[in-house]
């Protein structure tokens, strides 16, 4: 049964995720209150936040009054998270600077102790992230049902972080399934330890990675059905299902949108003509771009007139894009050139507020791994062999150069350059629904198989990758 690589799936991501669910202390993933307070608005009604102005957001005075985006939650919740926030090497209340602190378990154990209390509420400022209710939907649920019975918060962090796991765990599971070649990069990809840390917290990256890799596994299915197959036609159905998943996808993350590109992909034989093969691509093309444009509209419109601690007018910098191309352009290569490393190990290795990571020997030996299965096929597990050709590999490197891009360019419009003159935001983490189509540039499966038996080194590395950073976690966060 664990032969199969969606079942060595399960296993992995039972085991490590479950364990970085209850070891990571409340709210000490990436953006974790922001998501938190998110899905508590979502579930008592609230489609985006409340606005408050004040000479005050908790912390500092200002000589005019500011707006700022919050939303009303218990106060205990807020008790919780300020107590939180002393774990992270970021302001604290004084807002000084301070060095990361750690927690005993009997800390643990008193915070558990906190009630609810939903009758005692509070305003509470913070940057709310843009997402939809679509991207929070089984964590609303929760809400909804938790709020009812009064659970203590630090349960509620608990069970919305289980929420996302079992979601990724059947998203992933699903792309693993389903993909008829290139099963051990998809299995790779999905129990990095990144992959499980995002897996195991209050996010959306989650679902963005869960969703992208069952785009990419269909893609693959498809190819790989009406290649060995040229008589076959592709069904409405099909097509239907791809323009759910690109769809959906820029619901989520509107950043991934080049992935449209994957429909090229697909052999061409299987359409009824040339015309209509464009037709329909059109027609997908349109639908995204104007629920993405709907959408960044409406985004810039509700955040119109509100404070933000590091953000540009999102308008004045779109319109400085296209003012000053040349100088955008080489603010985007200079930030490749200064980060790309930085991004590229952080693709499968990142947690907390990314102040503690493994040593960056071990993130490289994986990806040397990674590389390697791609370049020697799959000449370990039963898998169909697929050779990528010129045109293929052009589109996969076409996809993550424009989300690169993208995403970046996102980054410009909602962050304020660093002092550097660098674009700030962007985290490694958003290149892991692209990582498959990344390792599939190095396939070469021509090549004969090494002596060793790569698939089960791999195995045994990914272990003791996932055995490393959670000891590393907790030696970050606890007293020992």
């Amino acid at each position: 049964m664990l032969k199969k690589p969606e079942n060595i799936f399960l296993f992995f991501c039972l085991l490590g995720g479950l364990l970085l669910v209850f070891i990571n202390p409340s709210f000490q993933g990436f953006d974790e209150t922001e998501h938190f307070y998110k899905i508590y608005g979502f579930s008592q009604g609230t489609l985006n936040y409340k606005k408050i102005t004040s000479y005050t957001d908790g912390t500092l005075l200002y000589e005019k009054p500011k707006t700022f985006t919050a939303q009303i939650v218990p106060l205990s919740i807020v008790q919780l998270a300020a107590q939180s926030k002393l774990l992270n090497p970021y302001i604290g209340p004084d807002r000084i600077i301070h060095a990361p602190q750690k927690i005993s378990i009997k800390n643990v154990q008193e915070l558990a102790k906190i009630p609810l209390n939903k009758q005692y509420k509070t305003i509470a400022i913070h940057m709310i992230p843009s997402y939809t209710v679509f991207s929070y939907l089984p964590h609303t649920f929760a809400m909804i049902i938790m709020n009812s019975f009064d659970v203590p918060p630090v349960f509620m962090i608990f069970i919305l972080r289980l929420c996302s796991l079992f979601l990724y765990t059947g998203l992933m599971y699903i792309a693993i399934k389903i993909t008829p070649v290139k099963k051990n990069i998809f299995l790779f990809s999905a129990i990095a330890p990144l992959s499980l840390y995002i897996a195991s917290i209050i996010n959306t990256d989650h679902l963005v990675a869960g969703v992208a890799f069952i785009l990419t596994a269909y893609t693959l299915k498809l190819k790989n059905d009406y290649t060995s197959d040229t008589t076959k036609q592709i069904s409405t159905k099909e097509l239907l299902i791809f323009f759910a998943l690109i769809f959906f996808l820029c619901v989520c993350k509107f950043a991934y949108f080049p992935m449209i590109l994957l429909y090229f992909a697909i052999p061409k034989n299987c359409f009824e003509s040339n015309k209509k093969r464009v037709f329909t691509f059109i027609l997908i093309f349109l639908a995204c771009s104007l629920w993405i444009t709907g959408f960044v509209a409406y985004t810039i419109q509700i955040f119109s007139g509100t404070f933000s601690y590091y953000c540009h007018n999102a308008l004045r910098a779109i319109v400085s894009i296209f003012q000053h191309p040349a100088g955008f352009i080489g603010c985007l290569l200079k930030t490749t050139a200064v980060n790309s490393i930085e991004y590229i190990q952080r693709a499968v290795s990142d947690f907390g507020v990314s102040d503690t990571n493994v040593n960056p020997l071990i993130i490289w030996g994986y990806f040397a791994l990674l590389i390697a299965n791609s370049v020697f096929g799959n000449k370990n597990i039963k898998d169909t062999e697929y050779n990528w050709d010129l045109q293929n590999k052009i589109i996969f490197a076409v996809i993550i150069v424009l989300v690169y891009i993208l995403a970046l360019t996102a980054d410009y419009i909602t962050f304020t350059l660093d002092g550097s003159g660098l674009i700030a935001g962007f985290k490694g983490r958003y290149l892991l629904p692209v990582l498959p189509l990344f390792l599939f540039l190095f396939d070469n499966s021509r090549l004969k198989p090494l002596k060793i038996n790569l698939y089960t080194v791999t195995m045994v590395y990914s272990l003791i990758f996932m055995l490393c950073f959670i000891f590393t976690l907790i030696n970050r966060y606890y007293l020992i």
